[in-house]
């Protein structure tokens, strides 16, 4: 046989052997689970529990102390705004109204009293009037004095010289008995003007001391209206304050809600601040749900949220209304502490099942886009650098196909970068699992 025939005939036993080889193989390699991606819609999102809440509760208590009647309002009976919650022993409160108003009466009838003053007022006209005219009169009555004395001065003069001359034999002693008699004269003159300056001095003083009298009277009497307005501001502060507490008396609903909680069966006295029962309205039910903060940062007012109960017979919609500023730090159920901040969630329809303090699985959606690479989360392994990837089937083989994720929901990844669709990839991968290990896909929805 030619040489060139048998290198032929060789060669093709040589490929015989290695397809029956890898026949073989094959036969060996296990078989796995395969998909290949698909294109649809995806939303991110993340979930977290939740319960309801009512946005403002009201609690209502006495605003005084007082007895109270009996309370027959049971939890879930409803009230409307306005209506009498309980009613309340008034006596007490109104009696000490009509007191305090028989005190304001009183203290501004005597302040009337003191408040007139026109009689001191004209008294101590005419005492000063007349102080002035005794001042007038008594300067009159010491100028009248000064001439009397100049007058007895005078007098004394003449009569001395009278008794010389007539010593002397100038003058007859007739003349001596006439100047005897002016001196007289003058000195009776001087005793009657002294007698009248003092007269007049004492009517001074008289009236000086009048005037004193009546101011200090107007004095008094303007301290003790000072005093008597101080009372009375006093009880007027009492009797507003009787009026207050009469008018807090009245305790009625301020919304027209239902009954949450009663804490008080009542008739029986009561301090005030005692709490009597909680209302709410059912129509302000709204969802609170602590989240991650990284979470927050990725949500704003009006976001979509998916609210479910836990059995999942009731889903909701709802938009987030707020998140609130003050964070907190909570230990997680494997003892982790996490930071976390309450999302307040406004829902769209409050079925009449929904109660306060429900629990819900809230599913907040963080993104979206109706046609996405898509590809399940449990396709997708991580890689000791952070990266991410998937197994692709390639000729019967494993492949790492590194890939770029976009979006992301609790069940699937959406892939930017790496993967097209008619890629044939490893369903649920391990990382155990090496590059080039033969396997025998087995495409499954």
């Amino acid at each position: 046989m030619p040489l060139q025939r048998r290198q032929i005939i060789w060669i093709g036993a040589g490929i015989v052997l290695v397809a029956a080889g890898s026949l073989a193989l094959m036969d060996r390699a296990p078989e796995i689970e395969a998909i290949q991606p698909r294109r649809g819609p995806i939303r991110q999102s993340f979930r977290e529990p939740a319960r309801t809440r009512l946005e403002d509760t009201w609690k209502i208590a006495l605003q005084v102390s007082g007895r109270i009647g009996r309370i027959d309002f049971e939890p879930g009976d409803r009230v409307s705004k306005g209506q009498d919650l309980v009613a309340f022993d008034r006596e007490p409160l109104e009696a000490a109204v009509r007191e305090a108003e028989a005190v304001v009466a009183a203290l501004d009838s005597l302040l009337a009293v003191k408040d007139d003053d026109t009689l001191e007022l004209t008294e101590l006209a005419e005492a000063e009037a007349m102080a002035h005219n005794g001042e007038q009169s008594l300067a009159a009555a010491r100028a009248r004095v000064q001439e009397a004395e100049q007058r007895l001065s005078y007098a004394d003069k003449e009569l001395d010289r009278a008794r010389r001359l007539v010593q002397d034999g100038t003058l007859p002693p007739n003349r001596l008995d006439d100047a005897r008699l002016e001196a007289e004269t003058a000195r009776l003159s001087l005793d009657r003007t002294q007698a009248e300056e003092r007269a007049q001095h004492a009517l001074l003083e008289a009236n000086r001391l009048a005037i004193r009298r009546v101011r200090e009277t107007i004095a008094r009497k303007r301290l003790e209206r000072s005093e008597l307005l101080a009372r009375l501001d006093q009880a007027r502060a009492q009797l507003a304050r009787a009026r207050h507490d009469l008018d807090l008396a009245v305790v009625v609903s301020p919304i027209d809600g239902v009954v949450l909680e009663r804490y008080e069966r009542g008739e029986r006295p009561l301090p005030e601040g005692a709490e009597l029962m909680l209302l709410g309205d059912p129509a302000q039910l709204e969802v609170i749900a602590d989240i991650l903060t990284e979470d927050a940062l990725r949500l704003a007012a009006g976001g979509e949220v998916e609210l479910e109960s836990p059995a999942g017979g009731l889903r909701l919609s709802g938009r987030v209304k707020r998140i609130e500023p003050q964070g907190f730090t909570k230990l997680s159920s494997l003892g982790v502490e996490e930071q976390r901040v309450n999302a307040i969630v406004e829902l769209e329809e409050v079925p009449e099942t929904l109660g306060i303090g429900y629990r819900l699985h809230a599913r907040f959606i963080t993104g979206g886009k109706k046609d996405a690479l898509i590809v399940p989360r449990f396709s997708v392994l991580q890689d000791p650098q952070g990266g991410f990837y998937v197994l692709a089937i390639e000729g019967g083989k494993l492949r790492p196909c590194p890939v770029r994720l976009g979006l992301r929901s609790d069940l699937e990844f959406e892939v930017l970068e790496g993967l097209d669709p008619e890629t044939t990839l490893v369903r649920a991968p391990e990382a155990t699992m090496n590059a080039g290990r033969a396997v025998r896909p087995r495409l499954v929805q």
